[in-house]
Parts: C-alpha cells; structure tokens; sequence
C-alpha cells in the first residue's frame, strides 16, 4: 500500500486517490494519513474529509478523539482544522465534551469553538471560566473575546475581581477584542498590579473615553517602558475618538506642561522604540509637547517613510527652536536627514542658512538636492535661479522637478531673469526643456509666449502649454483651449478640458459640450464636472443625451451633472439608474438621490435591500437612516433580518443603536 510508502509524495497521491472512493470504506486509512509526518499529506487528508461532508456522528466523534493524541501532534492539528472547518455540524458533538475529564481537550474543544465563532456555545464557554484547569479558564476567555459577544461582558468583569494575574491579563484582551463599552471602575483598580498595567492601557486604548484620560496622562510617567508606551499609545486612541473642540484642552495642553520636565525627556527617550505603531503615538505626543530636545530623535525617526510626515508635522509643532541642534547635525546627517532639514529650513524661514541650501545642490544625494531646490524656492535668495536652472539637467527626474518647482516660485520677485531663462528653453531641441519653458511662462503669466508652444510637436509640450494657459488672462485663451481639444495625444485633450473647467466663464461652455463628445473617457468626465461646476442649464439636454450610451465613470459624472443642472426637476434619469447593472452607478445614484431628499426611496426600497452587491446595500441602509432617521428603524430591522455578508450586518446594527 502506497500510504506506507517512505516517498512522501506516493503517500500524498495515495491519499488523493482515497478520494475516488466511499468515505466509510476509507475512513481508517485518511484518519491514519492525518497523523502523516509530512504535512502534505496530511492537508491532502484533511481535504479528504471535508469532502466527504455531511458526516454520521462517528465520524464526527472519531475526529474529536484524535485530539487525544498527545503523542501526535500533525493528528491533533488535523483534527482541529477539520473540525473548524466542518463549523456548525460539529458544534453540539465538540460541547458535549466540555465536562471531559482531559483538561488538554477541554482546551482544543474551547479554542475550535472560539475559531468556528459559535455564540450558541456562549453559557458553556462562561461556566468553563471557572473551571478546575488554568489552561482552560485562559482559553475560555481568550475564545469570549474571538466571538466577540457582549453578553459575557459580566462574567468577564466578574473574573477581574479575582485573583489570577494571567487570567486577568487574558481577559483584558477579550475586552478589547469584544469592543463594548466598560465601566472605567472595573478597569482602574487593575493599574495596582505592575503586570497588568500594559494590558490595562491597551483596554483603555480601544474602549476607553475622555474619562480615562487622567489615568492615561499619569500612566506616561510609569518607570516600565511597556507601559509608559502602551499609556501613550491609548492616550492618542482616545484623543482620536474626541470632539476636535475637547482635543486640545482634554489632552494637548496638559500635554504642553510637561515640556522641558522629567517626563517629556522620558517620553523623548522612547524614540527610539522599534515599533512603528508606538513611535506613531510617541511623535505625535512629543510634538505637542513641543519640547526641543526632540529634536536629533525625531530626525532619526524620519529615517522612517512610514513615519516621516508625522515627524515633519511634530517638528512644526515644535517650531524653530530645534533649528540650532539640527543645523549642527547636518554635516553628519544622512541624506534623509538632511533633506528633512532642508525642509524645515524653508518652512520656518530660517535666516543665515542659504550656503546651506546652495551647497546642498551639489550633494551626492538626489534627496538632498530635491528638498534644497525647493526650500531655495521658497527662501528666494539672491543667485539663486541660476543655480537651480544648472539643475534642470540633473540626472534625477525628482531633483528636475524640484528644480524647476523652484524656479517658478521666483516669478514675482524676479520676473526679467526668469523671462530670459524662459527664452532659452522655448528655443531648444531637447522636447523636456520645451516643456520647462512652457511651465515657466505659465508662471509669469505670459500670454504671448505660450500659443507657439500649444503647437509644438513634442505632446509633453503642447500638454504642459495648456495647462499654463488656465493661469494666463488674454483674449484668445479660450479659443487656444478649445483648439486643443481636437489634438490626436488625449492628455493634451484631457489637460484642455480641466483648463477650460478651471477657468470657467461663458466662453467655456461651447468648448466643454464638445469635449462630451470625445473619445477618450476621462476627457468626457472632466468635462461633465466642468459644466456642473459652470451651472449653466443649456447645457442639460446635452448631458441627458450622453446618459444613452455612457458607462463607468462618465455615466456617474454624468449623473451628478444632470442633479447639479437640472435640480430636482430633472432627477428621472438618476432614478432610473437605481436599477442600473453597474453597481458604482447604482451607489454613485444613490448618493445623488440623497442630496435631495428621500422621495424615492419607498419605490426602491425592497428592490435595493434585496440587490446582489453589499456595497450597494450598504449604501442604501446608510442613506435610509441619514434621511428617514428614527422612522427607518422597522425597515433596518427588516434588512437586518435578510443580511447574510457581516460587513453590511455590522453597519446595520451601528445604524440600530445610533437611532435607537
């Protein structure tokens, strides 16, 4: 027999061939390749009996008995994923073994029931919180919380009250991972237990509210690391979960009288932590604090890309002070330090720091010559165009950029030297310098130099053209904008189009209605948000017209220009899209609709609850009870009943307890 091959893949094929055969005429055989060394084998086995499904209560029974096999682990987990996976059918069988005198199956019976999510099973898993096996009371809590049902949110308060720090610990996490709300007298008396205090935090973090935030703000001086970061941690949890007006005066300023204290440097000195979500809450609590000493940690943390725009926001709430400590560290910096000084430079205004900048050009760092090319833009010091024009021929696209980003911040303070430079590009071969030309002349706002490069053979060019053009004012603009819009490259089309919306006018609105008609789709949308953006309702039995034969995303521009034209009036063709094949179009629909009332919903109701997407549905509960409010609630319990995706259970049952 091929199951006591020593190939481990005769013995996987073996049991693939099984399969062909009566499950109860190979019933012993798959169970003995479920304790197979290889897992191969043994997934194939698995497989093998989930196949076979629905299963007599022996087979049932024989997998619950191999979660004895203490001396086989590959059976035992084979067991357990089968029973896992067989679900509901084994349910019954997996409780009546609960009072089992095995303390080991005890425990795999409690963590299947948690991993199947069986809140039937809810009584059994509370009482086996009190049973005789540590083991299994730690698995009993730690399996209420997968389930997640709040209904054993008092027999779970009720073990806190008790005596084992492990269990207790367990149960923390049970509820937070359950989510309801507890009352902060049952959680605070736990912070006297030194080895529940991390635990404690992370509870307050995802259940607590403004309540707690004294003990959070005194949980930054713990001496334990662990929990000083847990405490910091919850505490901008919870700021989060604030009214924006309460943030500042509940967190920020207590946060602000610890600068230049004991506890700010200890706070700073966690910044040096591996883990990206406690460096998170540790920037943003140091950059409210605002202490200067942060300074060198938090450039070190910008290392980081995850974290970088955490940092730079902390290094503004700290302000210019840190400038002395980080203008000493750049010539030891590494390049995204230095870049970020660079950037901070320029947005404190930093005087005395232009050789820096100018110096910084040449850096072997392309990050570093980026971020000095744009804070030089920003600072305009003298020689500084010439400079930054050098740099339109780097070898980095991203330095190019900057520089010419640079380059157009000078055009109000030196319109003659940049004008000149502009001369020179418009006239060389390269099509990029062209280009950099036209962006140029866009920034000065010169009409007369533009309209050439509109023309120009390279698309890159004509593109960028158009798009200085919406900057520029003289006559003949609209009529350039309009020419574009029959140009063969569809960006230089779709650049026209979102000129023409930007600048809008009555001049637009021919120009606009003929790009309806082109063929590229995004030049078509950006279009139809023009002309609703331009409000004209001429324009309306055009964009019906388009509604026939358009699709995806134009049809929903479509539809939003039509309600934003026509107004309530002309809402038909909306309606008529509830029923559309498209299920973006259906919610893009919905949306519209719900700007103007919920008239309509009655005639869709049934038809949208009962429609083939979630998002859909969930689109329709969530405009059912913004516009209906307390009066939808027969409805929602209705939909409630009928909703078999969780997602859309979920966003039920919050709507229910808001309105309720």
């Amino acid at each position: 027999m091929k199951l006591g091959s020593r190939d481990e893949e005769e013995r996987r094929l073996a049991v693939v061939a099984l399969r062909s055969h009566p499950f109860p005429s190979s019933t012993q055989l798959i169970f003995k390749a479920m304790g197979d060394e290889s897992w191969r084998v043994r997934k194939e086995a698995v497989t093998a009996v989930l196949k076979a499904q629905p299963h007599e209560a022996e087979v049932l029974e024989a997998l619950i008995g191999a979660l004895r096999a203490s001396e086989n682990a590959g059976l035992r987990n084979s067991a357990v994923e089968a029973l896992e996976q067989i679900g509901a059918a084994a349910v019954p069988h997996l409780c009546a073994h609960l009072n089992d005198p095995d303390p080991d199956l005890r425990k795999f019976i409690i963590d299947i029931l948690g991993n199947i999510g069986c809140d039937k099973c809810l009584p059994l898993l509370v009482r086996a919180l009190d049973d005789d096996d540590m083991n299994v009371r730690v698995a009993a809590a730690e399996n209420l919380g997968k389930i997640g049902d709040e209904r054993a949110l008092p027999h779970l308060l009720t073990v806190l009250e008790g005596g084992e720090i492990w269990l207790k610990f367990t149960v923390l996490d049970a509820l937070a991972l359950i989510g309801a709300p507890v009352p902060l007298v049952s959680l605070a008396p736990l912070l006297k237990e030194s080895l529940l205090r991390r635990a404690t935090y992370d509870c307050l973090g995802v259940l607590g509210d403004a309540q707690c935030l004294p003990i959070l703000l005194q949980g930054l001086q713990e001496k334990a690391k662990n929990a000083r970061e847990a405490a910091a941690m919850a505490l901008m949890r919870v700021r989060e979960r604030l009214p924006a007006e309460k943030q500042s005066a509940l967190v920020d300023l207590p946060l602000q009288r610890l600068e230049g204290g004991p506890v700010a440097k200890k706070l700073i000195d966690s910044l040096h932590s591996e883990d990206p979500m406690v460096l998170d809450a540790l920037v943003r609590i140091v950059g409210t604090i605002g202490d200067a000493r942060a300074a060198l940690p938090l450039l070190r943390v910008c290392r980081s890309e995850r974290l970088r725009s955490v940092c730079i926001d902390a290094f503004r709430r700290v302000g210019p002070s840190l400038m002395p400590e980080l203008l000493e560290h750049f010539p030891t910096a590494v390049p995204i330090e230095r870049g970020v000084t660079a950037q901070l430079i320029a947005e404190f205004g930093h005087v005395g720091s232009e050789k820096l900048l100018f110096d910084g050009l040449l850096d072997d760092s392309a990050e570093v010559r980026r971020s000095c090319a744009l804070a030089l833009g920003r600072l305009k010091p003298a020689g500084a165009v010439t400079r930054l024009a050098e740099l339109l021929d780097d070898g980095e696209p991203q330095v190019r950029e900057a520089a010419l980003e640079g380059l157009r911040g000078f055009a109000a303070t030196e319109p003659a030297t940049l004008s000149a430079l502009a001369s020179e590009l418009m006239h060389a071969q390269l099509p990029a310098k062209r280009r950099n030309a036209a962006l140029i002349l866009g920034a000065l706002s010169d009409g007369e130099r533009l309209p050439p490069l509109v023309k120009d053979e390279d698309a890159s060019v004509r593109q960028a053209a158009v798009s200085s053009l919406a900057r520029v004012e003289f006559p003949q603009v609209v009529s350039h904008l309009a020419l574009a819009l029959s140009d063969e490259e569809p960006e230089v089309r779709l650049a026209a189009a979102h000129a023409l919306s930007d600048r809008g006018g009555p001049d637009a609105l021919g120009p606009l209605l003929l790009a309806l008609n082109d063929t590229d789709p995004w030049v078509q949308t950006t279009a139809l948000k023009g002309l609703a953006a331009l409000g004209e309702s001429g324009a309306l039995q055009n964009v019906v017209a388009l509604l026939d034969h358009a699709s995806g995303p134009v049809l929903i521009a479509a539809l939003s220009t039509v309600a934003a034209l026509g107004g309530e009036k002309a809402l038909a063709p909306v309606e008529k899209a509830l029923s559309h094949g498209d299920e973006e179009v259906v919610e893009a629909a919905i949306e519209v609709l719900s700007g103007f009332g919920g008239g309509w919903i009655a005639a869709h109701c049934d038809a949208l609850l009962a429609h083939p997407h979630w998002m859909v549905r969930r689109s329709f509960v969530r405009a059912l009870a913004m516009l209906k409010g307390a009066e939808s609630v027969p409805i929602l319990d209705r939909a409630l009943a009928g909703e078999s995706d969780q997602l859309v259970r979920d966003e039920i049952i919050a709507l229910l307890d808001r309105l309720r």
